[in-house]
């Protein structure tokens, strides 16, 4: 297990050591903390683009995969070889920076290693939030193994073109076909990538207000934030518990107090480390690309040489990482411009911008998606009858009417441009619907977020320093409190001994996957109930139909071929979507979906163990 994590580490290790190599030539950083972080999410952003190039020429594999990682051992040690190592020992070294990432690898080694958990009866997952997106992504990362080749199908919907941003899942395929484990490959990138994030916060705020302390703060409030007045929840439920209060603080309810998508009380803006960096894959490299190109887009920074093009390199990458990021990027991106308006220095940031972008946009131009799944008029976002002051207040707390007056205060004016972006972008997500399921809107929501740390920190951080009220600075702390203890209480529960974990797959759902592997060619779709832990992803085949909402939410429609499913397992059905199975996968989910499940004659006993079977249609 322990050289599974080692491969799965090294992955990461030398596309970063490769980024930081380049970093450090371009000279664009006087500080080492930050050079380290944006040249870490250079290389394995140039590593996952490259990586995705590549498998379109020749198939995915041990040997791609090293070849691949031989390129970056060779870019690494060409640049470091033209280092002048004095002036790289004589940068700086942000203290601060350096104690955040030492402690949040601490605490995310802790809780990043509970997406996946392996135990002698199965495989189960500690985070609530990703118990159904775990299957997705391990769908996609299996998947895209065993395919080899790109453009690959949907692995969990046979017969379409897979137009998800899989190209954090497409690092950790390359992490599989080299000997890692599933599990060490979705653990990994959150445990090493989280605490880079939380890095680049502090360095964004700190860049755009100048403050050491308001970058500190911004880092706390994304850290611990999420809907601010959840807490209220958690003393309710102290009021009720029938166990002792200790017994109750070591095992908190599993339902986060930072709120839930599903949140009948209207919680719903969520805390961003527990419900998209952990859970949404996507998010680990979305993020930190975002902060990436803000970072370089600083006008101290843009006026460097090089700066420019490499902010427009990884705004180019952006569209197969994440695509909601490329919307908040580029408000960002025209809110710096009115701000920063040096011609020279914008054609620079959009001819590679452009160039690497328009071709990766292209890419979801194979869609399916419904007419009308996405973009469409829904004001007030999921507020429904709720009052929408009260309903923002308890979501968002202050943050709101603080970033507002921290326009009209005397903030630095980056910090009031990249606040205005922001601002654009919640009353946009607070307009328009991106995506079938509402809640999908959060993740422009949370850039909003990220987007007026700046401008609130330094509000804050300005009295803390300039302001010797007593009762001012104690206010100050008062709204961090509030605005920080319910995602607080979020992460404190992921990181204790006694917290929750729920089972993925079962030890016999392991082990009839490994036979179907060896058993069943790649290219051949597997008959399976809809449902989003198939036994069947850890194989790396592909299905007819996982979990329908997740269909649903990309802008498929699964709902015929969802009851051709359940027809064709009671025996009323020879067919699914005008295709005819030849493998047919039966367990417990089966079924459940069909209590009359119908073993046709027709059927040869391909492979069984436990309670799982796999037939073929003679």
């Amino acid at each position: 297990m322990i050289y599974e994590y080692f491969i799965a580490a090294t992955v990461l290790f030398i596309p970063s050591v490769a980024g930081i190599a380049v970093l450090l030539k371009l000279n664009i950083f006087q500080e080492k903390i930050t050079i380290i972080s944006i040249g870490s999410i250079l290389g394995l952003s140039v590593y996952g683009t490259f990586s995705y190039a590549l498998a379109h020429i020749i198939p995915i594999s041990s040997i791609s995969a090293l070849f691949t990682l031989a390129v970056f051992v060779a870019i690494a040690i060409a640049h470091t070889l033209k280092i002048d190592w004095k002036k790289i020992n004589a940068k700086k070294t942000d203290a601060v920076a350096l104690s955040i990432l030492s402690a949040s690898l601490i605490l995310f080694l802790i809780i990043g290693g509970k997406l996946l958990i392996e135990r002698p009866d199965g495989i189960y997952t500690g985070i609530i939030n990703a118990y159904g997106d775990i299957g997705w992504h391990g769908a996609i990362i299996t998947g895209v193994a065993g395919q080899a080749s790109l453009p690959i199908e949907n692995p969990i919907f046979a017969g379409e073109a897979l137009t998800y941003p899989f190209l954090a899942n497409l690092v950790s395929a390359s992490m599989l076909v080299l000997g890692s484990s599933l599990t060490a490959s979705v653990n990994v990138p959150a445990i090493l990538l989280i605490p880079i994030i939380l890095v680049l916060v502090y360095i964004f705020a700190k860049q755009y207000n100048g403050s050491k302390i308001a970058g500190v703060i911004a880092c706390l409030l994304f850290l611990f934030g999420g809907a601010t007045f959840g807490w209220i929840q958690f003393f309710q439920d102290i009021a009720n518990t029938p166990v002792p209060i200790l017994d109750f603080l070591l095992e908190l309810p599993a339902e986060d107090y930072s709120g839930v998508g599903t949140s009948q009380k209207g919680f719903h803006f969520l805390n961003p480390v527990t419900t998209l960096l952990l859970p949404q894959r996507a998010m680990l490299f979305g993020i930190p690309l975002v902060l990436s190109v803000i970072i370089l887009l600083h006008p101290k920074n843009m006026k460097k040489k090089h700066a420019a093009i490499l902010a427009g390199v990884l705004a180019g990458m952006l569209p197969l990482f994440h695509a909601h990021a490329c919307i908040a990027l580029a408000t960002a991106v025209i809110a710096m411009i009115i701000t920063y308006p040096v011609k020279k220095l914008w054609v620079q940031f959009f001819i590679p911008a452009l160039a690497l972008g328009i071709p990766e946009l292209m890419f979801y131009a194979k869609g399916s998606a419904a007419s009308g799944s996405f973009f469409r008029f829904s004001p007030y976002w999921m507020a429904g009858d709720k009052n929408i002051i009260l309903y923002w207040i308890q979501n968002t707390g202050a943050f709101i009417p603080i970033s507002i007056t921290g326009l009209f205060l005397h903030a630095p004016k980056p910090a009031k441009a990249i606040a205005l972006a922001g601002t654009f972008l919640f009353i946009l997500a607070n307009t328009f619907l991106f995506a079938p399921w509402a809640w999908d809107n959060f993740k422009l929501f949370v850039f909003w977020f990220i987007f007026i740390l700046p401008i609130v920190s330094w509000c804050f951080s300005t009295i803390i320093k300039k302001h010797h009220s007593a009762i001012l600075r104690i206010t100050v702390f008062a709204l961090l409190y509030i605005h920080i203890f319910a995602g607080f209480l979020d992460v404190y529960k992921l990181a204790m001994p006694t917290a929750r974990a729920w089972q993925e797959w079962d030890t016999e759902g392991i082990v009839i996957a490994k036979n179907i592997k060896a058993l069943v060619p790649a290219s051949i779709p597997i008959l399976t109930a809809p449902g989003h832990n198939s036994p069947i992803v850890l194989a790396g085949r592909t299905i007819f139909l996982g979990y329908a909402a997740h269909i649903w939410s990309h802008g498929g429609l699964p709902w015929d071929r969802e009851q051709d499913i359940k027809d064709y397992f009671a025996g009323t059905g020879n067919t699914v979507a005008n295709m005819k199975p030849k493998y047919i996968f039966v367990g417990p989910q089966e079924h459940a979906l069909v209590p009359g499940l119908i073993i046709r004659p027709t059927w040869e006993l391909v492979t069984k163990y436990g309670n799982y079977a796999l037939y073929r249609e003679e």
